[in-house]
């Protein structure tokens, strides 16, 4: 699809210097998804309110200003927002056209070279706040438009977002189309591409938009006090003044001669200068004190070395206390140890006599017990005695038995019930001790034949050592060969260990039996035992025969019982200690030789510490006698101490007082202190008067007060010196300084001459500035106004000046006088007054007099043709818009590039205001001066208005389902509606609707 607009017979077309600005694109910002818009001619914005016409139209400023970010936005863009009477932030106006990533603003325009596209794009560096970066393209929006917005696959038409639009899409295709492509964020080079004016150069020239004569900074600053009147045709009298003032400045042929008068400083300087004058008369005043000065100050000097013998003194004092304390610290340390030790050793000896005591009782406490042990011994073995051949766990189950029978017994007797179960028990045990004696005197008529007298030793033995009665056995009569084969037989399958023959240990397979030494067996004594036994058990039964015995022969029976019951327990218990009597008194034994050995060591201890404890006791004694000694010492030094510090309190300078090197401690005398002393007396005396003088000259101000030191009650030597060093300083420089201040002042009043030409020139600049306006607006005639003058108004304030400075003298070495200055003053203050201007003087511009400062207003004077003389009333919205339009016409010729034509959309926003009768001459004058009226209106707009502008784009009309963001769905492409003639009808349809069958047809 072409691009391309068929040549108009308008002269723009044939000048081969001409720029014009052709087309507006905008992606995902100012609130729409995507809006084209041709700018190349008139054309009227239609939409509800608040739909973003206004910043479509504001967008242009940021293509025009070489910026890249949206800092200081009030002073770079002036984005306003008419309905709050203020301006937008910057974090509102970035986040506006720059709502996402995706967000692209596009300019198509055509200079002498070709057609560029220059493309906005958001920063994608963190460090940029609010930044925004360009990249310009030598091509048409029509090669670049699919880029940006997909226009098939659409069943409405409308279109949708490119899927994959990226910065870094955007990057690669711009470099793929052509090399010449730039990307660039530099101020500094974007005023170089967009304000070229190099024409020959064709590469200096491709991305320029408005050629400047000179890239300066004050043609730049002119430039867009313009650009912003473009967008603000029906401005006030203020912003054009501001516009006039910087074309004003930019007109000087060097930037030298800018108006920027420091008044501030100026007034500073002045000041300075006085106070520097009055400063030098008070020191001629002063120079008879100075005299007396300097003769008490050299007498003072001479006694000055009292102090420093005193600080000697001191110090040496200080050294010694400092060394004496240190020694009563060792000492005390020293004393301190020893009787932690002396402590010590005394705990010690108290605990080895604790330890020895212990020792001894113990002894004593093992000494009976080994009394006991042996007692419970010989008892027990009289006991055993009295069972002949029995072993003691024998005797032990014999006195159980025993004690349960008597137990028993006891029981019947005391209990019928338990009576009789005693008689069926007793009974039956005569019973059984009967059969024992049978079976016993059958043993004993046998005891020949028993096996261990008919078994040979060596056969005998492992059957002892399985069971010692297995050789009690009698079979009655000799052994069989037979029987005494076999048995043979079976104690051969035991195999000894070790021993004699006789004794030993026998292996029976895998389990081992103990030999045990032959045992004789007492039949007969085991005979006479049952036989006891027997009469025993009959006698307990006879007991229990009520019909035999007497009413007390019963309790008598009981505690009988009773008794040797008693007496069974205590054989019982004497068995059971004689057991281990052996063991522990070979323990005990072991126990007091141990108790012995420790006692003696302890005692050999005890001795030996406290020896220790003596000689300790000793060295105590003669350190505190040495701490008492130091401590005496120490007295008369502290009494020392007193007077230096009594000294230093009278006379307070004394703290300060050095020494190179303290006194020796030999020195350290009362003597020596009270002819310090006397000799202080005298010194300070002469201090006192040097400080006297020195007050002085601090109070009038010929020195300064240094901090306080030096007017302090007690200042040190070394704040005298230098006090008296700086006024010797000050007395002997007087005639040089007083010289030096005449040719400063004689400077300074030349500076004024300067001040007053310049203030005289630039009066005049602005007078010879609006003659030469108003001569180029003579053949002007707009409506019915014959005649067109402007007015610059310069601040009243300013006119004064000029004609007081005229009046005064600048060529003398005396200061002006103050009445001069006072005047000047007065000028500062009501020029400046931050109540007239609403900003404070010290958040603009200070106090520094400048072009924009002294013009404060435009006006202008008209006469109609059925007038004579100039009038001075306020004209209509479209005419005053149509006079600005002249006046900005003209001072945007003395910034732009001579000879050039400019094809320039001039913002008019809410364009019903204007009287629809004066719109034809509007646009008329419009198109023949190079602009192409860009105007916004609502709905409400009257159909003859829409009519006389001849083309007009609906906006708001269409919305697309696929957006690049939600928020944003509006769209317009397409090209303009309007009224045409049939002969007209042809340019219509070449230039946008072409386009569009070209992409249906497609």
């Amino acid at each position: 699809m072409s691009d391309q607009h068929p040549e108009s017979p308008h002269p723009a077309r044939s000048q081969p210097f001409s720029f014009e600005i052709r087309r507006l694109v905008l992606v995902d910002s100012a609130g729409f998804c995507y809006i084209e818009i041709p700018v190349d001619q008139h054309a009227l914005l239609l939409g509800s309110g608040n739909l973003g016409k206004s910043s479509l139209l504001n967008s242009l400023r940021l293509f025009l200003l070489p910026e890249n970010n949206f800092r200081n936005s009030r002073l770079k863009f002036a984005f306003r927002n008419a309905s709050a009477g203020s301006y937008y932030s910057k974090e509102e106006s970035f986040q506006h056209y720059f709502p996402g990533m995706h967000s692209f603003l596009i300019m198509e325009v055509r200079n002498p070279v070709g057609t560029h596209c220059q493309i906005l794009h958001r920063s994608q560096s963190q460090t940029r706040e609010l930044g925004y970066g360009r990249i310009f393209v030598p091509a048409p929006y029509s090669e670049l438009r699919p880029l940006f917005w997909d226009t098939t696959g659409d069943d409405d038409g409308i279109g949708r977002a490119v899927p994959n639009l990226s910065l870094r899409t955007l990057t690669e295709a711009a470099k793929k189309y052509s090399r010449d492509s730039v990307f660039t964020s530099d101020t500094a080079r974007l005023r170089s591409m967009l304000y070229a004016s190099e024409m020959m150069s064709q590469e200096a020239m491709r991305y320029c938009v408005l050629p400047l004569s000179d890239i300066d900074d004050r043609r730049v600053e002119s430039l867009r006090t313009l650009i912003l009147l473009l967008f603000e045709m029906s401005a006030n009298d203020k912003a054009m003044a501001a516009a006039v003032a910087s074309i004003v400045e930019a007109d000087k042929k060097f930037s030298a001669d800018a108006l920027d008068f420091d008044i501030d400083q100026f007034l500073r300087r002045h000041e300075d200068l006085k106070a520097q004058d009055e400063g030098l008369t008070t020191v001629e005043r002063e120079q008879s004190r100075y005299d007396r000065l300097y003769t008490a100050y050299h007498r003072y000097r001479e006694l000055a070395q009292t102090q420093h013998e005193f600080a000697a003194f001191r110090d040496g004092l200080s050294a010694v206390l400092v060394s004496t304390k240190a020694q009563r610290a060792a000492l005390a340390d020293t004393l301190g140890a020893r009787e932690t030790e002396l402590k010590s050793l005394r705990q010690k000896v108290a605990e080895l006599e604790r330890a020895v005591q212990e020792s001894s009782g113990a002894l004593r406490e093992n000494e009976k017990m080994q009394k006991r042990a042996d007692s419970d011994q010989r008892d027990g073995e009289v006991l055993l005695s009295r069972y002949s051949g029995m072993r003691p766990d024998q005797v032990e189950d014999m006195l159980k038995d025993e004690r349960n029978a008597l137990e028993q017994q006891l029981n019947a007797l005391q209990n019928e019930a338990q009576a009789e179960q005693q008689r069926l028990r007793l009974s039956q045990k005569i019973q059984t001790v009967q059969k024992q004696m049978e079976a016993l005197d059958l043993r004993i008529a046998g005891a020949e034949f028993q096996l261990g007298r008919q078994l040979e030793a060596s056969v005998a033995a492992p059957l002892r050592a399985v069971e010692p009665r297995l050789l009690q056995a009698s079979p009655g009569r000799p052994l069989e060969p037979e029987q005494l084969a076999q048995i043979n037989g079976f104690a051969s399958l035991f195999r000894r260990q070790t021993g004699d023959g006789l004794t030993g240990v026998f292996d029976w397979f895998d389990i081992s039996f103990n030999d045990t030494p032959p045992e004789t067996e007492n039949l007969q004594a085991q005979r006479k035992s049952l036989s006891i036994e027997q009469a025993n058990l009959q006698d307990q039964l006879a007991d229990l025969d009520v019909t035999g015995s007497g009413p007390d022969e019963r309790p008598q029976k009981i505690d009988k019982l009773k008794k040797e019951l008693t007496s069974i327990q205590k054989d019982l218990v004497l068995l059971q200690r004689l057991a281990g009597a052996e063991v522990r008194l070979a323990d005990i034994a072991t126990a007091i030789e141990q108790n012995r050995e420790l006692q003696a060591e302890q005692e050999e201890a005890l001795k030996t510490q406290q020896a220790e404890l003596q000689s300790c006791q000793s060295r105590v004694a003669a350190d505190r006698a040495a701490v008492a000694t130091i401590d005496s010492q120490q007295s008369g030094l502290f009494a020392l101490e007193q007077e230096v510090r009594n000294l230093q309190s009278r006379i307070r300078h004394l703290e300060h007082a050095t020494t190179e090197a303290p006194l020796p401690t030999e020195s350290i005398k009362a003597e020596q202190l009270s002819q310090i002393r006397l000799q202080l007396e005298d010194f300070e005396q002469l201090r006192m008067a040097v400080l006297s003088h020195i007050r002085e000259f601090a109070m009038v101000g010929i020195i300064d007060h240094g901090d306080g030191q030096r007017t302090h009650e007690s200042p040190s030597s070394a704040t005298i010196r230098e006090a008296y060093q700086a006024l010797e300083t000050i007395f002997s420089e007087l005639p040089a300084r007083r010289e030096l201040l005449r040719k400063q002042i004689q400077g300074h009043n030349e500076t004024v001459a300067s001040y007053r030409q310049a203030l005289k020139a630039n009066d005049e600049h602005i007078r010879r500035f609006e003659r030469s306006l108003n001569k180029e607006l003579e053949d002007v005639t707009i409506n019915d106004l014959a005649e067109v003058r402007v007015d610059i108004h310069c601040h009243p304030k300013f006119r004064n000046l000029v004609e007081e400075s005229a009046a005064i003298d600048p060529f003398s070495a005396e200061l002006l006088s103050d009445a001069f200055y006072e005047r000047l003053k007065v000028f500062v203050a009501e020029f400046f007054d931050s109540n007239a201007t609403g900003v404070s003087p010290a958040r603009h511009h200070g106090y520094r007099l400048t072009m924009d400062r002294v013009i404060t207003g435009i006006s202008y004077r008209t006469r109609k043709e059925n007038q004579s003389t100039l009038d001075r009333k306020g004209q209509s919205t479209s005419t005053t818009a149509l006079i600005n339009l002249e006046l900005v016409q003209r001072l945007l010729r003395r910034v732009l590039y001579p000879g050039i034509r400019l094809e320039f959309p001039m913002v008019l926003d809410e364009l019903a205001s204007v009287d629809v009768s004066q719109v034809p001459v509007l646009l008329e004058r419009l198109k023949r001066q190079g602009f192409n009226l860009f105007a916004a209106a609502t709905h409400s707009a009257s159909p003859e208005l829409i009519y006389q502008i001849g083309r007009h784009f609906e906006i708001g009309q269409m919305r697309t389902a696929r957006p690049y963001d939600k928020k944003r769905t509006l769209v317009f492409w397409g090209g303009a509606e309007g009224f045409a003639s049939e002969s007209e009808f042809g340019g219509w349809f070449s230039q946008e609707q072409s386009e569009l069958l070209e992409h249906d047809g497609g």
